[in-house]
């Protein structure tokens, strides 16, 4: 219930703030395709942005607004899909798969920027992997885990977006928030970890019908 409850607010969120956006792109007949590779192409141009901060400490700054609006983009085109009915698997695969791809990129981008420790990207990248793979794979075995956990990819792209935005004022922020995230997706993977075991010896002790 406090999953769903959850995922239900997180959607009531995304409309306040995006609903008249939202309706404007069904009205035009906006594909949510072109709103996912639009979201892959920011993260790509985020990735240059962090990569280019040896030069200015400024890049980051615009490599974290640029992963922001990609993140945005994201969390929009579900609702533009499912609002136009264009749902799909489809649609629902090639988003997953973009959004580990620019997810993949922009956590290049930040190593070659510099002003991080390797560690914290390596860490931060690998977790953020490991969130996504338990839920896909606990999808797999019939085990919903949406809203489960504290560190899905929009609460990971704020934090890191974040940290770039004061990075000019405090240039060790990032590598923090890297570090931070890390540790909040490792919980997030024990207790998906946790709730798939639940969920599974939950269903093997229930009597059959």
């Amino acid at each position: 219930m406090q999953q769903r409850s959850r995922r239900e607010l997180q959607r009531s969120l995304v409309n306040r703030l995006a609903g008249g956006l939202i309706r404007l792109f069904v009205e035009r007949g906006v594909s949510p395709f072109h709103l996912t590779y639009s979201s892959f192409t920011l993260s790509i141009i985020s990735a240059v942005f962090y990569a280019l901060t040896q030069a200015s400490i400024l890049f980051a700054v615009y490599g974290g607004v640029s992963w922001l609006i990609s993140g945005f983009l994201d969390a929009i085109d579900g609702e533009v899909a499912r609002l136009s009915s264009k749902t799909s698997k489809q649609g629902a695969y090639l988003d997953s798969m973009f959004d580990k791809a620019g997810e993949a990129l922009v956590c290049i981008g930040i190593l070659l920027s510099g002003i991080v420790d390797g560690v914290a990207v390596l860490l931060f990248c690998a977790t953020s992997l490991l969130v996504s793979y338990a839920r896909a794979r606990a999808e797999g075995v019939g085990v919903s885990l949406k809203g489960v956990g504290i560190a899905e990819r929009a609460e990971r792209i704020i934090l890191i977006s974040a940290a770039s935005l004061i990075t000019p004022l405090y240039p060790a922020s990032l590598n923090i928030a890297l570090y931070f995230g890390a540790a909040l997706a490792s919980i997030t993977v024990a207790w998906r970890t946790i709730h798939v075991i639940g969920s599974l010896r939950g269903e093997r002790s229930s009597p059959e019908a």
